[in-house]
């Protein structure tokens, strides 16, 4: 009868939501750093720690408390990486909202020209389109450019002649910010197989940041994208364009923004998980305690 005699006021649902929400966030981020084994680990040693507590059995809890708090700096050690991936989202959503490059659409025909002609003379090549997230950290080397997009320029930096050319080009807001770039080799090595040195950094970018690469096979003359730390095959100019057309579209500071029914159309069952657990949480450890 207690539990029905519980007043949940403005604050209290306050609570509940934020804590849903960061619950829910810590959900998607295991998800896509695909450590969903560790959140399942994490969950069945807190269902453990919650049967203990009620169950009034005082040592497991103490050294479950104990346990907790190294576990906390194991996950900072870790997961230092992912985590500093997610304050510089932070930082850029406060400073500076929607930071992102817009494309025009003779940008994405230039793109789709010029790698169309590397691909057919097997031309080796990596451009990186510069998402929301900031590269500089993630990115040794090379030279500052700053020069209008165009077929020329990137047919000169790509010449087997060009000092740059076995390096990366940067393109940020239609202009080719640098060139002969070195990016950060990706270890997931079973996505690796059968491609070379350019693939393994455009899929290493594409892990620590928002971006998406062009890779263009100096052997085979094939292209592929890396996007979200995955590695894909562009059979066709059209789809090419159509991969362009929508990345910038997704980056673009104009993009109309999403409704509040499509919020709910995503990650359903996290978003309900994640909101009964936090008023389980809630009933737990404040309500029943009142």
């Amino acid at each position: 009868m207690k539990l029905f005699a519980l007043r949940v006021g403005p604050a209290d649902l306050l609570d509940i939501a934020f804590v849903a929400v960061l619950i829910y966030a810590l959900l998607i981020w295991f998800k896509k750093t695909k450590t969903a084994f560790v959140a399942l680990g994490l969950l069945l040693l807190a269902l453990i720690f919650t049967a203990a507590r009620l169950a009034g059995m005082h040592m497991t809890v103490w050294i479950f408390q104990g346990f907790f708090a190294v576990l906390i700096i194991a996950i900072v050690v870790i997961f230092q990486e992912e985590l500093r991936h997610i304050f510089e989202r932070i930082a850029i959503w406060s400073l500076h909202g929607r930071v992102a490059t817009e494309a025009s659409p003779r940008e994405v025909e230039i793109l789709v020209r010029t790698l169309g002609n590397f691909s057919r003379d097997k031309i080796g090549a990596l451009i990186v389109l510069h998402g929301r997230d900031p590269l500089d950290r993630h990115v040794e080397g090379g030279w500052d450019l700053h020069g209008e997009l165009s077929e020329p320029l990137l047919e000169s930096i790509f010449d087997s002649h060009s000092l740059g050319h076995d390096g990366a080009v940067l393109i940020e807001q239609g202009r080719v910010s640098k060139f002969g770039c070195q990016l950060p080799l990706s270890r997931e090595f079973g996505k690796l197989s059968n491609v070379g040195t350019r693939h393994s950094a455009a899929l290493g970018i594409s892990e620590r940041t928002d971006s998406l690469s062009l890779v263009v096979s100096e052997e085979k003359g094939t292209i592929m994208i890396a996007e979200d730390g995955a590695l894909e095959t562009i059979e066709t100019l059209e789809k090419l364009e159509r991969t362009l057309e929508r990345f910038f579209m997704e980056k673009a500071p104009q993009a109309p923004e999403k409704g509040v029914f499509d919020f709910f159309r995503h990650n359903v069952r996290e978003k309900l998980f994640a909101l009964g657990l936090s008023v389980f949480l809630w009933l737990f450890f404040i309500g029943l305690g009142r």
